[in-house]
């Protein structure tokens, strides 16, 4: 007897020790989240507006998920969240987190955008104004001169033109650079909804392209953005924003993934699904309903029919049809980490069970 009271009282002290663990590291978090929060409150013209975009689903690993990415060069994805950068080489089944380097002065990544022409890299997020990688993921550089603010909401690359990037910095509008971000210049302050959580560049002639007779060139399009509060779109020239009505006004957008592969498609990820377009915007079809608060979608470029998404709370999905169908890969659900809060308690009650 006494030899199984001291076990039950390693057994005891063990998962004490385990949800204080559990304890502090929810702590931790909670306390970065809010610090986070408050600085990029300084650099919003509404605090309220600017973070009603933001999913507050969350996981142990990973915090929230910002943004996903395949990096052509050698194939892995690219996990951009509230704690830092993660990496899988066996397509999603397993993220490990990336030890960055440089000029990485928070760790709070929110987009990326990858230019196959010089193989570069590139992110933004909060805190971390605009910076570039040459190796993956690993060592980073600065690459926003002339950006005002260091909150970059968003983030997108002309697909006919790689050198020209658009960057949104919270409460100083949106930025664009015709030199492959060597340098920026304001182009104007954004969307009436300030909560611009996504870019999404079409590079599909417009109706004004093709009335300008510019259809032929690289700077046509349209540049997307994503919002709190619908979607809006932006035609090359820069001449004003135009919010769609082919999607709700109220849809919350976190993410959107223009098709590689047809250049009047494009991927919207929300609160409530996903959704897609085939005809450059006009219309939306929500092609996925169970998968909720997807926060990032990237296509394969090497195959444009594999896409992956994930959720803020860390799930990942992949469809191998173009986005009709979707299968998860991995993921920790809050159902998983409500789980591990209980298994002391039940641990608890079963030993109290077998000591009668």
């Amino acid at each position: 007897m006494k030899n199984q009271l001291i076990i039950v009282a390693i057994i005891i002290a063990a998962i004490l020790g385990g949800f204080a663990l559990f304890s502090n590291k929810q702590n931790e978090r909670s306390s970065s989240s809010n610090n986070s929060s408050k600085t990029s409150g300084t650099q919003a013209q509404n605090v309220s507006t600017t973070n009603q975009d933001e999913s507050v689903s969350e996981n142990a690993i990973y915090g929230h998920v910002h943004a996903l990415i395949m990096n052509p060069s050698d194939n892995s994805l690219l996990l951009g969240t509230h704690d830092g950068l993660f990496k899988s080489v066996d397509q999603g089944k397993t993220f490990q987190k990336i030890e960055t380097k440089g000029d990485v002065n928070a760790m709070d990544f929110m987009n990326f955008v990858y230019d196959p022409n010089t193989k570069t890299l590139f992110a933004g997020g909060h805190d971390l104004g605009v910076i570039k990688s040459m190796d993956g993921g690993i060592t980073w550089s600065k690459a926003d001169s002339g950006i005002k603010g260091a909150d970059i909401h968003a983030l997108a690359m002309n697909p006919l033109d790689t050198t020209k990037l658009y960057a949104f910095s919270v409460g100083n509008g949106v930025f664009g650079s015709k030199d492959g971000a060597k340098s920026w210049y304001r182009i104007d302050d954004g969307p009436d909804n300030p909560s611009t959580r996504a870019f999404g560049y079409m590079g599909t002639p417009s109706s004004m392209d093709r009335g300008m007779k510019t259809d032929k060139t690289t700077n046509i399009g349209y540049l997307w953005a994503g919002t709190g509060g619908g979607l809006y779109s932006s035609f090359a020239c820069f001449c004003g924003w135009t919010k769609t009505t082919g999607i709700s006004d109220n849809a919350t957008i976190y993410t959107l993934a223009p098709d590689p592969a047809n250049r009047s498609s494009m991927l919207a990820g929300t609160k409530d699904g996903i959704f897609k377009t085939t005809d450059e915007g006009k219309t939306f079809t929500q092609v996925n309903s169970n998968i909720k608060n997807v926060a990032a979608i990237t296509f394969d470029e090497s195959n444009p029919k594999t896409i992956y998404a994930a959720t803020s709370d860390g799930l990942l999905y992949r469809s191998v049809d173009g986005g009709q169908k979707w299968d998860k890969v991995n993921g920790i659900s809050k159902a998983c980490l409500l789980l591990s809060q209980n298994v002391g308690f039940l641990s608890l009650v079963g030993i109290a069970s077998i000591l009668g």
